[in-house]
């Protein structure tokens, strides 16, 4: 791996019977930065996040994250690892409160027995606190604790996505996949958005995320791939995307007037 790669995608492919989702797609992720995955509908974006998360196998192709093959590894073993990602559509438990929701996603981290929890032993009582202290953490980074104890359903949806993206963080990930997390926003929840995609950047969290709205996009990210018909049209910094005449023609069109 070479220094400072998180994630390495090598010739990556996924066929659906007959058809060819993603081709031999190849790109790299550097830790600390904003990497954003664009195309239009049925480019293969949310299907390659999928293949990445471990909820498909490639079909052909390997996944390197922190050195270590990934690709064909179970979705519970890639978080375990240290990829979270959100969902396109809102997934929230609207029984529990805003706290227990992020608290869900501590998960993967619990160490405690069935039985050592049912009895409430010390030893599960000290992780419950640590479950509970560290989903408040997660709240309070996202601007969300003071709605700890509020129903996810009393939420605006921005701050449901924020919720859903809080309780991937709870996950302690090292890269988050956000998949199209601004769908549904107003100009002003986007703009919310930004700021706090940038505060998941800046506290040591990776971020690739998949995404229509070229607003954010080219507002935060420092590297942008661009799909097309399951393979990579181009890859550059957002001034060389919004420019590119291929990219254009293919996907930005009007938005980039």
């Amino acid at each position: 791996m070479q220094d400072g790669i998180l994630l390495d995608v090598k010739d990556v492919s996924k066929i659906f019977g007959g058809l060819m989702a993603v081709h031999r797609v190849s790109f790299q992720v550097p830790r600390g930065k904003i990497i954003a995955i664009i195309g239009p509908n049925g480019a293969g974006k949310t299907t390659l996040f999928n293949v990445i998360a471990g909820l498909f196998t490639p079909s052909s192709g390997e996944i390197w994250f922190k050195g270590h093959k990934i690709s064909g590894m179970a979705s519970h073993q890639i978080a375990s690892a240290g990829i979270a990602r959100t969902f396109q559509l809102i997934q929230l438990f609207t029984n529990m409160t805003v706290h227990e929701n992020v608290m869900v996603g501590r998960h993967p981290r619990t160490r405690a027995g069935f039985l050592s929890t049912a009895l409430r032993l010390p030893t599960a009582i000290a992780e419950e606190k640590q479950i509970r202290g560290k989903a408040l953490e997660m709240l309070a980074l996202v601007g969300l604790e003071s709605r700890a104890n509020d129903s996810p359903l009393s939420l605006p949806y921005g701050q449901q996505k924020i919720l859903e993206i809080a309780r991937a963080l709870a996950t302690e990930p090292e890269l988050i996949l956000l998949d199209e997390p601004a769908g549904g926003l107003s100009v002003h929840e986007i703009e919310g958005l930004a700021r706090q995609i940038l505060n998941i950047r800046d506290s040591g969290v990776t971020v690739l995320l998949v995404e229509h709205r070229m607003e954010l996009v080219m507002g935060i990210a420092d590297w942008v791939i661009v799909l097309n018909y399951g393979e990579k049209m181009a890859e550059g910094p957002p001034s060389q995307i919004q420019n590119d005449e291929r990219v254009i023609a293919a996907y930005l069109g009007d938005e980039h007037d």
